[in-house]
């Protein structure tokens, strides 16, 4: 019967309810997915709940980021204006969603939205703008991504923070063979996460390794000596 009466619940759902659930962290992760690709399936035809959720800064939290992250998968040109106005909004977890939509969206030019992010004041949506220009693969962003791992706000104290792997990350998805400069001096970063990550990234770029029969040293090296006929 309990069974019988969810399943009659879940039939009359409608946008609140099932934001309401997907934004729910005590519910079955299933219903949380199954509440966020209806509510997916209904923004193909009309947003206007999760539009108006997304933009609405009293709204909790957890629901706007669910609406923000709905918006980048319906698509479309009303989600992404409300995307385009959601990363200027005054806090920075709604504006590393919109950056995470606007990725989602799938549309090369958006780079040109997203990449003065890399300098934004928090960390978070430096970081969610990388993983964007990412999935757009804009070989655009690429210098914008270089100039974010050399930053002085990119450090410290003298020391690497964390984002700039997401960087590094960044350039190895977009693949484009222009990053290898910045990518070989990664090679010798004080920092070992930016560093093994600029492998991993060459190996997306080039689409081979060189890790057959090599130590990490001699990998390196070969990197950059790869790298740096690139720019020949």
């Amino acid at each position: 019967m309990m069974a019988l009466l969810l399943l009659l619940g879940l039939a009359l759902a409608g946008p609140v309810e099932d934001l309401t659930l997907a934004a729910n962290p005590n519910a079955p992760e299933s219903a949380r997915m199954e509440a966020f690709e209806r509510l997916v399936r209904t923004g193909a035809t009309n947003i206007s709940h999760v539009a108006a959720v997304a933009r609405e800064d009293k709204a909790d939290a957890r629901e706007r980021w669910v609406a923000v992250r709905v918006l980048g998968k319906v698509g479309g040109d009303a989600a992404r204006t409300e995307l385009l106005a959601l990363i200027k909004n005054d806090m920075p977890a709604m504006r590393a969603a919109g950056a995470q939509a606007l990725g989602d969206l799938g549309d090369s030019s958006l780079s040109v939205a997203l990449n003065p992010l890399l300098q934004d004041p928090a960390l978070i949506v430096r970081a969610a703008a990388a993983e964007a220009l990412g999935k757009l693969r804009s070989a655009d962003s690429v210098p914008a991504l270089a100039a974010a791992l050399a930053a002085r706000d990119s450090y410290y104290r003298g020391s690497s923070l964390w984002v700039r792997r997401h960087y590094v990350v960044a350039l190895g998805e977009i693949g484009h063979r222009s990053a290898a400069g910045t990518l070989v001096r990664c090679l010798d970063d004080a920092d070992e996460a930016v560093a093994a990550e600029a492998i991993r990234s060459f190996e997306r770029i080039a689409g081979f390794s060189f890790a057959d029969g090599r130590s990490p040293t001699e990998q390196r090296e070969a990197w950059k000596r790869w790298g740096m006929a690139q720019g020949r």
